[in-house]
């Protein structure tokens, strides 16, 4: 693709990611190279499934989607959440995929394919950053060719989701988390604050559920699942604003913050503490910091639109 930038998904499929995943194979503007999984919002073999029955779906062509970690770090990890439904879809009963997964782990897939590519590659971070950490400390010269991480996870302002202060993706693995934003590598971090600012309304959800194409219609029919599940008159698009961050950074206001992942705590463990102070009186940061440039607010009317036109199905938008 001329000019689209080349990037690789790293996602734990979900239904936030397929929308992430839709609008990043819907966007003439990003060249996916290939799709690595993670285990997070459902056990690895399902996250691999999900994602090859997605790409069926759409008929995308081929592109690599490689397994990786089945666990954090450290620990076990976290049951899956309900929101998404039993099969992490929002139960939208996709038929089982025929495409296969390719025969490599993620970390291998990310460092051959990080090495082999022309210039330094963009990874959109959706998931747990478990299979990230383990290819910066296998393989640390691979940094070079990474231009930059965009991240969903954490909280900048915002409360958390899985716990009062964390977000589900830093939660699952804080130690991968650490070792991601204490790399050195330039790094947009996009919290939950933002994530919760861009929405379909249910009735939106319906007429995407009824539009041509077949990226639009799953679209349509995980936000109904959400719609549901929370009981509410809308749903966000979720990991998908990361997605377009990267489109159009125009549509995003960043700013550039010392941060530090909770490791130990108890109700505190894997929450991201961003020191926001404009004047410290002289007290210093205890801990370990990095600074990274983290979204705090996005145009909401802008990527919903961004993502309705992608999907070809501007007409579901009642705006």
């Amino acid at each position: 693709m001329t000019n689209a930038l080349p990037v690789l998904l790293d996602v734990d499929t979900g239904g936030d990611d397929a929308l992430a995943l839709l609008l990043a194979m819907a966007s003439p503007a990003l060249d996916v190279r290939g799709i690595t999984c993670v285990a997070g919002n459902c056990a690895l073999p399902q996250v691999v499934s999900n994602t090859l029955a997605l790409l069926d779906a759409i008929s995308a062509p081929s592109i690599p989607v490689a397994p990786g970690m089945d666990r954090p770090i450290l620990e076990t990890g976290l049951p899956a959440p309900p929101l998404h439904g039993s099969d992490g879809m929002g139960d939208l009963g996709l038929p089982a995929p025929r495409r296969s997964q390719a025969g490599v782990h993620a970390v291998e897939f990310l460092r051959r394919t990080l090495a082999d590519s022309a210039e330094p590659m963009t990874l959109i971070c959706l998931a747990p950053l478990t299979n990230i950490a383990m290819l910066l400390r296998l393989y640390p010269r691979i940094e070079d060719r990474i231009e930059r991480l965009y991240v969903m996870g954490g909280t900048f302002a915002a409360p958390g989701n899985t716990t009062p202060a964390a977000e589900f993706n830093v939660r699952y693995d804080p130690e991968a988390a650490a070792i991601v934003l204490h790399s050195g590598l330039p790094v947009t971090l996009y919290p939950l604050d933002p994530f919760v600012q861009v929405r379909f309304t249910v009735e939106e959800a319906r007429k995407l559920t009824q539009a041509k194409g077949a990226g639009a219609r799953i679209a349509g029919g995980i936000a109904l699942h959400y719609c549901r599940f929370f009981e509410m008159d809308y749903s966000l698009i979720g990991d998908a604003g990361t997605v377009a961050t990267v489109i159009d950074p125009a549509g995003a206001t960043s700013e550039r913050r010392p941060v530090h992942v909770e490791l130990s705590g108890g109700t505190t463990r894997g929450a991201t503490v961003f020191d926001r102070r404009i004047l410290t009186d002289g007290y210093a940061r205890e801990g370990k910091w990095t600074d990274v440039d983290v979204i705090s607010k996005v145009d909401a009317s802008r990527y919903r639109k961004l993502m309705a036109a992608a999907l070809g199905a501007e007409e579901a938008l009642d705006d």
